[in-house]
């Protein structure tokens, strides 16, 4: 085997093996980003129009830093606040459709605006007063970060077919030099007629 054809044969092989591993590792994160800074709050943002307005009080506002190991990679506001339902207390932790992921310039501003103890509006779920969120409309800018994630998908999906396709070329390697077409079947010698 010359040394061109090894060469030729490692490089067939790595685009086999590397195509399909990134093309899957980029598959996925571009699912899971684009549900998660795009299909997940859209979802929300339908389910939340149904629901009705009820004061709270706000107990605790602060802006937690981005923390990649637990996949937040921007920071967020935490808040927690009581509200009453049908002379039932509840608590409620959650800022907006986006979990409290924002800018932190963007958080800073919202966090200036808020004091504890002011008195804000939180929007229930009627059947499940547990259910709550202080901020039902949709953070365009972050909805927009769901783009990106799309393109890394489709990306990924082309490396992994890529791949597929380099393994359904697949030779063998000494059959490097010679042609790709499969060889020719030999001909059964034809038995006289009695």
């Amino acid at each position: 085997m010359s040394r061109t054809s090894l060469k030729l044969y490692l490089v067939e092989g790595g685009i086999r093996l590397i195509f399909p591993l990134f093309g899957v590792a980029l598959l996925v994160a571009g699912i899971f980003g684009a549900i998660s800074f795009g299909v997940q709050p859209l979802y929300e943002a339908m389910q939340t129009r149904q629901w009705t307005p009820v004061p709270a009080t706000l107990e605790f506002v602060s802006i937690e830093p981005a923390d990649l190991l637990r996949n937040r990679p921007l920071p967020s506001l935490k808040v927690r606040y009581r509200y009453t339902v049908d002379a039932e207390g509840f608590v409620g932790s959650r800022y907006d459709l986006h979990q409290g992921v924002g800018y932190h310039r963007t958080l800073a501003a919202v966090l200036r605006e808020m004091d504890i103890g002011q008195s804000v509006t939180a929007w229930i779920d009627p059947a499940d007063p547990g259910k709550v969120v202080l901020v039902r409309s949709l953070n365009w800018t972050l909805l927009a970060m769901a783009l990106p994630f799309v393109a890394i998908a489709l990306l990924g999906g082309f490396l992994l077919l890529g791949g597929m396709v380099a393994w359904n070329q697949a030779r063998p390697l000494g059959s490097l030099g010679g042609s790709s077409a499969p060889d020719a079947k030999p001909r059964r010698a034809r038995s006289p007629r009695t």
